[in-house]
């Protein structure tokens, strides 16, 4: 296989062509130096199989330093001295012991971290509007301050200097952050749309190219001809012409750094705040959907390419390595779902990898579908006396524990009520924006076989089970149901969310969905050929509330007139479903659903069905029933708390791993 084939770049050579890219969520100790959950981080990676380990950015200037400031004060790892050096030197160390390189990410961040910018906030017009993405999802207003001259210098020595640190330490390359927008300092100055400079740092692509290539030629004359050194891009900002495209990338932005002296091309793309589905790229795209941005990189270069960009599996990565598209894959989600995807992979175990569901619920500390990768998870140890496990409800709660529990020893029995596992999770990947999740109900699945858990289907628990199974121990996972409002109930061609989901075909033409958190099914209903009107209390802010932000991003280009670039396709504002925001439902009747506005206004909205999408509740009354009936009892997922995939993948192991 290409992805098992060697690699060397300058003095480095790496074993595979698998690595893990720069994640600023890295844990440090609380002066940033490394500790032992920066070690435990970047260690699972390398003993999971991977040949390249790089660092978020490290943070290169001392506190109070205006570029530097934000890295610092948000944890993280530094080495803008020497004292940091042990610390380098000691990650490298373990890292090697697997055989995996280690490359340290630097740079400056730019005024959307709180840095400095390259010039004063850009597009005013858009920037301090309040119908500006960014602001309606934060509520921040960024104070963007021009870098002055003595600032730039300050921080090309700092990071060169910091270079030379980490080549002392025994670190293997080191990357310059050029990528992502506002968010660092790097790609501010590179691009059009941030840099609106006159003096020598702006203007011409020569010029706005001035910073990276000082800084690179900078590196070089700190760390040697012979040490690998990596700059990140976004080859494309995703802002059409008024950023960074692919075309600029290619003719101009690579072959001048490739002249100043970089090694390596590794392969971004977007804008932290612009474009945010560039870096932390939603479920709701294709995946490798931006592997064709490396590629273009790789016919203008004579250099290694990185492609990277939601490549979950390996069979994935090694089809892009044929075909040229690039000569390493960075797999960077995928190895914080599972860690040791590539071990598990070339060992044969492909039906043991936890695939990476694209949720974007964390992407580090936490990760929602991998409980041990927080700092302080309760630590997984086999059972000292193997007990009989009894767990009602089979939702990804119910089925977690089980294999948790089947793991440690114990003899699992699984009771649930519905004709197929995997409860909610399982109903929402029946949508086409969501179809991931069903990584997660697919991969539990097959572990309780292998692992022999007793699964019984079309089965509701009773008293009389538990006389027959005897458990030492039940967990209570039976979930929350969707409450229907007074007004709704008993009305005809009303449905909640998760009854939508499984009864498809019983959905009409006209579709009303009463909440705004259900916008990924309103989009997925509406490109299936209904007409659909999503309504609610709430504002805009509202809009997917509890979604995290990069699936909102997705969600408001769709759905809003928010201002946001919109110069891609895939992020064209849609008319169907249609948003009506700030209503109340009056009245249901079978001429249609009355709502009222703020200002008083009614509209009927004739529907075939309506769908609620509104408040859940714990669904515990077996939690009561069972009590006393063996000597431990739990209850977990919604059933303890209503929440989302990580309530109750994480609440199921905080009880599996300790009975």
């Amino acid at each position: 296989m290409k992805i098992l084939e060697p690699i060397q770049i300058k003095n480095m050579k790496l074993k595979n062509r698998i690595g893990l890219p720069s994640l600023l969520n890295m844990p440090g100790a609380d002066d940033s130096s490394i500790n032992d959950l920066t070690i435990r981080w970047f260690e699972s990676r390398a003993k999971g199989g991977a040949g390249l380990i790089m660092t978020g950015s490290v943070a290169s200037s001392a506190p109070g330093i205006p570029v530097q400031t934000r890295i610092v004060r948000g944890a993280g790892i530094a080495l803008y001295d020497d004292r940091f050096i042990p610390g380098f030197a000691r990650l490298a160390k373990v890292l090697h012991s697997y055989g995996a390189m280690l490359g340290v990410q630097m740079g400056i961040v730019g005024g959307v971290m709180g840095g400095r910018g390259p010039s004063p906030p850009p597009y005013p017009d858009e920037q301090n509007r309040t119908d500006d993405l960014f602001f309606v999802m934060s509520g921040v207003r960024i104070p963007w301050t021009e870098v002055t001259i003595e600032q730039i210098e300050r921080s090309q020595n700092d990071i060169a200097a910091a270079a030379a640190r980490a080549k002392a330490a025994g670190v293997d390359a080191v990357e310059l952050h050029c990528a992502h927008g506002g968010a660092t300092g790097g790609c501010s100055f590179i691009s059009p749309y941030y840099n609106h400079r006159t003096d020598k740092y702006g203007g011409s692509w020569e010029n706005r190219l001035r910073y990276a290539v000082e800084t690179i030629q900078k590196i070089r004359q700190a760390v040697g001809d012979d040490f690998p050194v990596f700059v990140r891009l976004s080859t494309d900002q995703l802002l059409g012409n008024r950023g960074i495209t692919i075309e600029d990338t290619c003719k101009i932005i690579v072959p001048t750094l490739e002249k100043a002296g970089v090694d390596c091309i590794d392969c971004s793309q977007g804008d932290m705040i612009r474009a945010g589905q560039g870096i932390t790229i939603p479920l709701y795209y294709t995946r490798g959907c931006f592997i064709h941005f490396a590629a273009a990189v790789k016919k203008s270069t004579r250099l290694p390419v990185i492609g990277v960009g939601r490549i979950v599996d390996i069979e994935m990565a090694e089809k892009f390595l044929q075909e040229g598209k690039a000569d390493i894959i960075f797999m960077g989600r995928q190895l914080v779902a599972d860690p040791d995807t590539p071990k598990k992979y070339f060992e044969g175990r492909k039906d043991e990898i936890r695939t990476c569901i694209g949720c974007l619920g964390g992407c580090g500390r936490p990760c929602p579908v991998n409980y041990d990768i927080q700092d302080n998870p309760v630590p997984f140890t086999p059972a000292e006396k193997a007990k009989k496990v009894f767990i009602i409800g089979g939702g990804v709660g119910g089925m977690e524990a089980a294999r948790i529990a089947a793991m440690r020893g114990h003899k699992v029995t699984l009771f649930e009520k519905d004709s197929q596992l995997g409860g909610m999770v399982a109903a929402l990947a029946l949508t086409k924006l969501t179809s991931e999740f069903g990584n997660l109900v697919d991969y539990l699945g097959t572990q309780m076989r292998k692992l022999k858990v007793d699964v019984r289907i079309c089965r509701e628990a009773t008293p009389d089970d538990v006389n027959e199974i005897k458990p030492d121990v039940i967990i209570v996972a039976t979930g929350s149901s969707m409450v229907i409002p007074e007004i709704a109930r008993g009305k005809p061609s009303v449905m909640h969310h998760i009854e939508a989901l499984k009864k498809k075909n019983a959905i009409g033409q006209r579709v009303v969905i009463w909440g705004l958190v259900a916008a990924e099914l309103a989009i997925s209903l509406a490109e299936e050929g209904k007409d659909v009107v999503i309504i609610g209390r709430g504002g805009e802010d509202t809009l997917a509330r509890d979604y995290p932000q990069a699936r909102r991003f997705y969600i408001f280009r769709k759905l809003t007139d928010i201002n946001v670039p919109r110069e891609t396709p895939e992020a064209k504002r849609v008319n169907n479903p249609r948003v009506l925001f700030y209503v109340d439902v009056e009245a249901i009747t079978p001429e249609g659903i009355t709502v009222v506005n703020k200002d008083g206004a009614k509209t009927i909205l004739p529907y075939d069905t309506l769908i609620i999408s509104r408040e859940r509740e714990a669904n515990d009354s077996l939690f009561n029933t069972f009590q006393g009936k063996a000597p431990e009892v739990y209850k977990i997922g919604d059933c303890a708390q209503v929440g989302d995939i990580q309530t109750a993948v994480w609440s199921a192991n905080e009880v599996a791993r300790k009975i």
